[in-house]
């Protein structure tokens, strides 16, 4: 399914590559368009090959209503087949600047928490092309650069789990009409349209940028273009890291120097991620911004004598190989 693809009919089992079986998989299933066709769609494909699909629903607990709705969810998909609905509650601080941030982050640990307890290893969420749009306007406003920009991967790795977004390249219209054809009955999220916070103050944009020709799907296709860019990079950047890795333990990496030196200034960057991220993997990851690690690049590859860093965790010396350890190693 590509990108480019502008078929708004609705979408039916065989549009959909769910991937290989397992005995069970999990399914993000807030009740909104975009969930229910992802939840139903997977109750056809788990009923064809004998999968138990563990629907999980978040209630945040950001509105008194919240948890009814949850439990409502619930009721809507007790008779498809092969699924099983869970409602996983959390309390995130309503005082909290960044409250919707840190609900998507309460979110993930969440759902990631309930695999790991039930042996779970793919959840499939239902990010959309819309959300794909959105989700390129958000960090292009915060400044983000190539791979920020890139969004959202059709898979990734978070907490040890696999999320899988199977709908990166459809319209939100698209699956409403799933919904509607596949009698899945769906509500809209009310915090969607809460103009408090950011994503929804940017979607009152939309018909603006659209008559731009900033439409959901060419800002979609840009975000494609990027992402091959940004797999491209990481492909020779994990190449220049195997290069000119001397040594690596726990708590530390040693890269040469004069040859990392020699390659392009974003590959160089790359590596130095590579190398923090290779330091702090049995104590959890680096938070150091990218803005930051640019800075110790540049100083670390520039003319003026580099003296001790420590950034993200991380000491950086110079003493002809780069030496990168863990701080509290």
């Amino acid at each position: 399914m590509s990108v480019f693809d502008d078929n708004d009919q609705p979408l039916m089992l065989a549009d959909v590559d769910f991937g290989a079986p397992a005995p069970a998989v999990a399914a993000a299933l807030s009740g909104g368009p975009d969930s229910m066709a992802l939840c139903r769609l997977l109750s056809q494909w788990a009923a064809q090959n004998d999968v138990q699909i563990h629907a999980l629903t978040v209630d945040h607990g950001l509105r008194a209503e919240a948890a009814a709705e949850a439990a409502q969810v619930g009721q809507r998909v007790k008779d498809w087949p092969h699924v099983r609905h869970e409602v996983l509650k959390l309390d995130v601080p309503l005082d909290d600047t960044r409250v919707m941030e840190r609900a998507r982050d309460a979110r993930y640990d969440a759902l990631a928490g309930y695999c790991r307890r039930h042996g779970i290893e793919k959840l499939f969420v239902a990010h959309h092309r819309d959300d794909q749009a959105e989700t390129f306007l958000f960090r292009l406003a915060k400044g983000s650069g190539l791979d920020g920009l890139a969004a959202m991967r059709p898979e990734s790795m978070k907490a040890g789990l696999r999320i899988v977004r199977p709908f990166l390249a459809v319209s939100k219209a698209r699956l409403v009409a799933t919904c509607r054809v596949l009698d899945a009955p769906f509500v809209e999220d009310p915090t969607n349209d809460d103009a408090r916070y950011a994503r929804p103050r940017l979607r009152q944009s939309y018909d603006v940028l659209a008559a731009e020709g900033l439409t959901s799907k060419r800002l979609a296709v840009t975000a494609a273009r990027l992402g091959r860019a940004r797999d491209a990079l990481e492909h020779y950047a994990a190449t220049a890291f195997q290069k000119y890795l001397r040594e690596k333990n726990v708590g530390k990496v040693v890269l040469d120097y004069a040859g990392l030196q020699s390659e392009p200034a974003e590959i160089r960057l790359r590596v130095l991620i590579m190398a923090m991220e290779a330091c702090a993997q049995d104590s959890g990851r680096y938070g150091s911004r990218r803005e930051k690690i640019e800075e110790l690049a540049d100083a670390l590859f520039g003319k003026e004598k580099f003296r001790r860093q420590t950034l993200g965790g991380c000491i950086f010396t110079h003493s002809g190989d780069i030496i990168i350890e863990r701080e509290n190693a």
